[in-house]
């Protein structure tokens, strides 16, 4: 008898909207404007929290709109001050109102990076902190370096995962933060390698760095296959992770003054364009 290959056709991997690609839009435009332009889920901030309570939506509802829309709320961020003492009432706000809308919406990760030069011990100790509370509420802790904050590298970023050993802990890994950070795809391959990436962020860069990377990394990155990063070759080094038992999720995070100025759903459909042909490609090439 002859045998011939399985050529069901596999779903797309889902390509998910981050939420600092629409830095200004609100809670319904976001979501709105994600599935329209085919998204599988996104990811929402504290102040998307607040502007769905402004306008009216209820708390119990916020999953259900999200999901009525066909999306999901993969991840949550961006919190900064988790290595600081609470203050007198015991509270965190950023945190604590991260932790809350994470129970509401059904999010898995919030994704953390480091702004402050502060002592390695206190890093340590906050960041053990943060990842012993999120477990308690189910949740992972994405870490996240880039090149003009104090977590400037890849290795740094890895040391400190790997330091304090958190189970719920993983990288963050934005193909616009590695490239300006001068990594490598050795480096890339190494963390994949070793079960450690948790999400990768797809962006493109300029063919020269701006004077100000701050300016260039929150304004100007290109669309994913319009800049300079070879993210063929990267996401080919990031195979282990995007296809191992717990698939690191891929989004879309392309921080671009350019790209938003026609409103968020245009904003939504050129980034999502863009990544899907970029995800595509790899999902050919590991066919």
């Amino acid at each position: 008898m002859i045998q011939t290959a399985n050529t069901t056709p596999q779903p797309p991997r889902p390509l998910h909207l981050s939420a600092l690609t629409l830095k200004t839009a609100g809670f319904a435009q976001r979501v709105r404007s994600a599935a329209a332009a085919g998204y599988a889920g996104i990811g929402l901030g504290a102040a998307d929290y607040l502007s769905a309570r402004r306008s009216g939506i209820a708390e119990d509802d916020l999953r259900g709109f999200v999901t009525r829309a066909g999306l999901e709320v993969v991840e949550l961020e961006f919190l900064r001050d988790w290595w600081t003492e609470a203050d007198v009432r015991g509270t965190r706000l950023e945190e604590d109102i991260l932790l809350h809308l994470a129970g509401l919406v059904g999010a898995q990760q919030i994704n953390v990076g480091l702004f402050d030069r502060v002592p390695d011990d206190v890093v340590r100790r906050g960041f053990e902190r943060l990842c012993t509370r999120a477990a308690r509420h189910g949740l992972r802790i994405g870490l996240e370096f880039m090149p003009y904050a104090e977590l400037q590298t890849l290795g740094a970023a890895r040391a400190l995962v790997e330091d304090v050993g958190a189970p719920n802990a993983g990288l963050v890994l934005d193909a616009w933060h590695w490239h300006r950070s001068g990594g490598s795809l050795e480096e890339v391959a190494a963390v994949a390698e070793a079960g450690l990436v948790v999400s990768v962020q797809l962006c493109d860069a300029l063919p020269e760095p701006m004077a100000d990377l701050r300016e260039e990394g929150r304004h100007h990155r290109q669309l994913p296959g319009e800049g300079v990063v070879d993210l063929d070759a990267w996401l080919d080094a990031l195979a282990p992770a995007l296809d191992g038992p717990a698939p690191a999720t891929v989004a879309t995070e392309v921080l671009s003054d350019a790209v938003v100025s026609g409103g968020a759903g245009e904003a939504c459909r050129l980034t999502h364009d863009a990544g899907r042909r970029v995800v595509d490609r790899f999902e050919a090439r590991q066919r």
